[in-house]
């Protein structure tokens, strides 16, 4: 009888000690089964093009889950083979575990994790690929067509060496037969400062390693789809880090014994063509940065360099200043080889015929960069169909019975200087502001900001439709 009592309390009290081993393995089990899903998701989502194979799935309390040995096999549709990506591993980070089990569910709802991130490392890719040829030949015959840089520009010098040459190519002709990638993207928000943190990794094994850091002032105290579409980021404290492993060392030396001269002559002689194309183009640098960018280049090929340290600036703002005053505004900090570049300066004094090409360019670069920084917060607005003429709904200011925004044409704008308006770019951005200005091709855009105001041009190209208030 005593040994029946025994064996039962035995028992139970074998169970009371087991009860947080078996949540503890539910918990890992339904944590397990989360990642498999989303996985197995994206494995469907690719059949149609590839086959997604993987080996082993991770799931640690540490707040980081992943996949390892994936194998991506495209699916041969166009009659060219393309060879499989390997991949060592893929892992998100979160601030725990449980944001990670819950990110679907918030993010249906319009919640916003305040902190992730996402790591591939091993990523190889062989150069010898023959899909990866034909893509890389087909970008540079696209990049002729529109007018763009071609790859012999990459090092001015070395234009006859690299002449028809897709990156692959070039790759194999330093001596690289494949490369394997590590990269990394990670950001966190900061609810007191109101500051979005972004990093940017990138590693290619025996070639070089680089990281950028930018500070993103959003203006919004709570991270989350909605707030997103009201944000107007502006950046601050951007940091970007290169350290070379050969990719330099093996360029410069290509190219200097294509040109039967050694790595120091080609060096200088290409410094000696950049110093004379910005001359062209107006733009004097200071002979500490002429020698900081030989040392870069002959030296170990470390680079260091910060800007806008403590400071924020709107990015349409870029156009305001000239080079040697958006110098003193970015106050960069260039330190190359562990050796600080000082005093930086920059001056400009372009040309008559070749200050408005530059104009432009530089126009057209802040025009793009400012939609690619807005893209990722600003969400498109559905606008209803409009089966009427466009014409007819532009109102005359004196019959617009009632305020509100109504949709007018472009060339109709003039009139309405002045008046709060709504555009909706073609890739589905929405800018709000004061029409300040109709001109030739564009017009500007008043915004108030946190930190202050901006002046947005906007090319007529990029225009999808406007509304004014009136």
């Amino acid at each position: 009888m005593r040994g029946r009592q025994w064996a039962r309390l035995t028992i139970k009290v074998v169970l009371f000690l087991s009860l947080p081993l078996i949540g503890f393995a539910a918990v890992k089990g339904y944590y397990w089964y989360q990642v498999r899903s989303a996985v197995e998701q994206l494995a469907q989502q690719l059949s149609l093009v590839a086959k997604l194979e993987y080996g082993s799935i991770e799931t640690g309390f540490d707040g980081v889950a992943g996949v390892r040995d994936l194998v991506l096999t495209p699916l041969d549709l166009s009659g060219i083979q393309a060879q499989a990506l390997n991949v060592d591993a893929v892992r998100i980070r979160g601030a725990s575990w449980l944001d990670l089990i819950k990110i679907q569910s918030r993010l249906d709802k319009g919640e916003l994790p305040q902190t992730l991130g996402i790591e591939i490392s091993g990523m190889r890719v062989n150069l010898d690929d023959a899909r990866l040829n034909q893509l890389a030949a087909e970008l540079s015959a696209s990049q002729a067509l529109v007018g763009d840089a071609p790859i012999s520009s990459w090092m001015l010098g070395c234009e006859a060496a690299v002449e028809g040459l897709t990156g692959p190519q070039l790759m194999q002709k330093l001596g690289y037969q494949h490369l394997v990638l590590d990269l990394s993207a990670d950001y966190l928000f900061d609810r007191s400062r109101k500051l979005l943190s972004v990093v940017f990794s990138q590693s290619v094994r025996d070639q070089f390693e680089t990281e950028l850091s930018v500070s993103l002032d959003l203006g919004i105290n709570e991270f989350n789809r909605y707030n997103l579409g009201l944000a107007s980021p502006s950046l601050g404290d951007i940091k970007l880090q290169y350290l070379d492993r050969s990719l330099k060392k093996r360029y410069i030396q290509f190219c200097a014994t294509a040109a039967s001269e050694s790595a120091a002559q080609f060096v200088d002689r290409h410094i000696n063509l950049v110093t004379a194309k910005g001359l062209e183009l107006g733009l004097q640098v200071s002979d500490p940065l002429i020698e900081g960018y030989r040392d870069f280049l002959l030296g170990a090929g470390e680079l260091r360099l910060q800007l806008l340290r403590g400071s924020q600036l709107w990015p349409a703002s870029l156009l305001q200043y000239s080079p040697d005053q958006l110098l003193r505004v970015l106050a960069p900090e260039l330190t190359v080889n562990g050796d600080p570049i000082e005093p930086l300066s920059i001056r400009w004094e372009p040309q008559e015929d070749a200050g408005e090409p530059l104009r432009e360019q530089l126009r057209s670069g802040v025009e793009a960069f400012t939609a690619l920084l807005q893209a990722p917060f600003v969400e498109p607005v559905p606008e209803p169909v409009v089966l009427v003429d466009p014409s007819l709904l532009v109102l005359p200011v004196a019959s617009a019975k009632g305020l509100g925004y109504r949709t007018v044409a472009i060339d109709a704008l003039q009139q309405y200087i002045g008046a709060d308006i709504r555009i909706e770019t073609k890739n589905g951005n929405l800018v709000a502001g004061r029409l300040l200005s109709v001109e030739w091709g564009e017009l500007r855009v008043y915004q108030e900001l946190g930190i202050g105001d901006a002046i947005l041009p906007i090319a007529f190209k990029h225009v999808e439709t406007v509304r004014v208030f009136h």
